[in-house]
């Protein structure tokens, strides 16, 4: 059984859940990603009536849809439960998993855009497997960078892209512990971990001038602007960066998502 360490103090989440602009940052993940975890999850031979856990629940989103899916009980576990209302099927709770993984074991455990945020990722992927029941599925989905500038609205804003991309990703986001290459490294570690039946999705979306994908990038970038600006970043960069992804010509690839699934040796 592996033993977890304390929390790191390195980790800081950037994003408040439980403000308005968390709430749109949570409604927005679903909006973009639930259609495609739905597809994930419906691909999977569950146990009838299995016992699953989600990770990172958020709204709730995901928590519902297995739930109504496979007609268990999930476990939904979050740092922030203000959005994360009781539902059928679905008990909620405040629980930071950095602290260790509830009682198990379970059929399913899935996580979607956590592992990335932690800097104990691999002791935490290690006790993930260890609650996973014999024939049991971890289910991980993690954003990795593409930050691929396809069309700008502005020769300039070429320049802008760099600062603001310099400043998130090898500034903000390493120092709160983030780790982009980790949604690549999932697959090996499931594998040397024994898991079978190992599968991985690689999705690189398009974001659009005004569309749902860049304006998750902006809220994002509303909800980190103070460390953003204490990397040096100015306030004209930031601004001009919102509004470029308001505009119709803009067309970037700014990340990647990455699911993967492993299963448990039947005992």
């Amino acid at each position: 059984m592996t033993t977890m360490k304390p929390a790191s103090s390195g980790d800081h989440y950037l994003f408040d859940n439980g403000s308005d602009l968390g709430a749109q940052q949570l409604n927005s993940l679903s909006a973009l990603f639930d259609a495609h975890t739905r597809s994930v999850l419906n691909s999977l031979p569950l146990s009838a009536s299995p016992r699953s856990l989600e990770i990172g629940a958020g709204n709730g989103s995901v928590a519902r849809m297995i739930a109504e899916h496979s007609d268990g009980q999930v476990l939904a576990i979050d740092l922030d439960t203000t959005h994360l209302p009781k539902t059928p099927g679905v008990e909620p709770r405040r629980h930071d998993i950095r602290e260790g993984v509830p009682a198990g074991p379970f059929d399913l455990i899935h996580a979607r855009i956590v592992l990335t945020h932690l800097t104990a990722r691999e002791e935490i992927f290690a006790s993930l497997v260890d609650g996973l029941a014999p024939g049991g599925w971890l289910v991980l989905a993690d954003v990795g960078l593409a930050e691929e500038l396809l069309v700008a609205p502005e020769e300039s804003d070429h320049e802008v892209w760099r600062n603001y991309n310099d400043a998130a990703y090898r500034q903000v986001g390493p120092a709160a512990g983030h780790d982009y290459s980790w949604a690549d490294r999932t697959e090996a570690a499931m594998f040397a971990a024994g898991l079978s039946d190992v599968v991985a999705e690689h999705v690189v979306p398009l974001a659009r001038g005004g569309g749902p994908w860049a304006m998750y990038q902006s809220n994002l970038s509303r909800q980190a602007e103070v460390p953003l600006l204490a990397t040096g970043l100015s306030m004209e960069d930031m601004e001009r960066y919102r509004t470029m992804l308001t505009e119709p010509e803009f067309r970037a690839r700014i990340f990647s998502l990455t699911y993967t699934a492993g299963r448990k040796p039947a005992a």
